[in-house]
Formats: C-alpha cells, sequence, structure tokens
C-alpha cells in the first residue's frame, strides 16, 4: 500500500509526503491526521482501546478509524463461521463495541463528528472521524 500511495502521490505531483510501512505500535511522530482503516480487527478489545490512545497521541487534529461493529448480526455470523473445522474457514476478527470506541477516543481528547459504515459483499465495518475537542 505504501508503494502504490508513493506512486500515486508521484503521478500527482506531490513531493512533500512520506510513505512507509511500520506496525501500530512502533509509529512514532505527529500528523495532522491518522488514518487507521480495516486494522481495529486485529486487535481484541483490551488491546484496542490502547491502542486507540496510541493513535490518538500522533495526531495533532483528526483520527479517521474503522472497526468491525459487535452487532447481532455480526456475532451470529462468527459463530456460523465456527462450525466449520480448519482455521481458514472461520474468521479471527474482533468486533468492537462503538461504546467501547467512542469512549476510547473521547478519553484521549477526541470527539467524534462524522460516523458512516462501510460495506462489500461480504465486509462491514464502522467508520469515525473525531476531531481534537
Amino acid at each position: 500500500m505504501s508503494s502504490e500511495a508513493a506512486r500515486r502521490a508521484k503521478a500527482l505531483g506531490i513531493t512533500n509526503a512520506n510513505f512507509y510501512t511500520s506496525d501500530l505500535e512502533s509509529v512514532t511522530g505527529n500528523y495532522h491526521t491518522v488514518s487507521c482503516v480495516d486494522v481495529a480487527i486485529h486487535y481484541p478489545t483490551e488491546q484496542m482501546v490502547g491502542m486507540i490512545s496510541h493513535l490518538c497521541s500522533l495526531a495533532d487534529d483528526r483520527v479517521i478509524i474503522s472497526f468491525a461493529p459487535k452487532t447481532w448480526y455480526y456475532v451470529a455470523l462468527k459463530k456460523i463461521g465456527e462450525l466449520f473445522p480448519g482455521p481458514s474457514k472461520t474468521t479471527r476478527a474482533y468486533l468492537h463495541e462503538e461504546n467501547v470506541v467512542r469512549n476510547a477516543l473521547k478519553d484521549a481528547g477526541f470527539q467524534v463528528t462524522r460516523e458512516d459504515m462501510t460495506a462489500t459483499n461480504f465486509y462491514f465495518s464502522r467508520l469515525f472521524e473525531a476531531r481534537r475537542i
């Protein structure tokens, strides 16, 4: 993704942006906007709250984060997936309650200012944009 972003930036004439890969725990610095899309599914809730705090500490103004919402529908889909044997048959995605994510953002000094659902044929996620208050 970082290579593709760098290629597109170059094609647009953007010369003052750096693109690199890193695990979230190792990211440092300060950024106007921190975006974390479709990564939260890999973090259990107790780690997710800490990750939100870390991401917010990097953002000067805005955080954009998506997560798989813990709804009855998603919980049911995961249960159905567990009926099939083998690691490739069931999802390992962690679901997060919206209020937990919202409260973690608030505790870090951010307020959700925009929210939406994203969807493909097989995946739905909740998207929050939060601004520093």
